[in-house]
């Protein structure tokens, strides 16, 4: 009998799995590490809630701080989506300052001709944190004065004006001499 043609390439055999495609030429191989944190920070905090982070840390304090400074720019009393985007903006604000210190820490940015891809990384993070600052509102809201502020702001501008000098006795100065 004589061989009957194959369709197959002789190199490949119906055993042989074909070749899987990266799904993008940026993600490293099964099994290299990544050379930084970022992405690995970004995903680890994305699954934290705020509540379960040690407010004493020293990320519980940078989150403590600019929840506080975001919250006040607001005018003191947010609204439940502000919340939200107070929370997500605190959390990129950390993480962006993570990346850049850790890019400060660099030697050189440039490896074998190329930009590391964490710079890019972080502009990416800044351009999210700059977009939810953006959408929170970038001027700051006046906040609503209650008779209780307006009295004590009155009491320390008194203060400040009456300077050294001691109250009249009567409660009142005297604007006039009497004749």
């Amino acid at each position: 009998m004589e061989p009957v043609a194959s369709s197959l390439p002789p190199q490949v055999t119906a055993e042989s799995k074909p070749r899987r495609r990266r799904r993008s030429p940026y993600r490293r191989a099964p099994g290299r590490p990544p050379q930084h944190g970022a992405a690995m920070l970004t995903r680890a905090l994305r699954g934290v809630r705020l509540d379960s982070i040690d407010k004493r840390s020293q990320v519980g304090v940078a989150l403590r701080r600019v929840r506080q400074e975001l919250t006040e720019h607001l005018g003191g009393d947010a609204t439940a989506p502000e919340r939200i985007l107070i929370e997500e903006a605190a959390k990129a604000r950390v993480i962006a300052a993570a990346v850049g210190d850790y890019i400060l820490r660099q030697e050189s940015l440039v490896r074998d001709g190329e930009l590391l891809p964490v710079v890019t990384q972080h502009a990416g993070l800044v351009a999210n944190l700059s977009r939810l600052l953006t959408t929170l509102g970038l001027r700051r809201a006046a906040r609503e004065l209650t008779v209780a502020d307006q009295l004590q702001a009155l009491h320390a501008q008194r203060e400040a004006t009456s300077g050294d000098r001691p109250p009249h006795p009567r409660g009142a100065r005297r604007m006039f001499r009497p004749a």
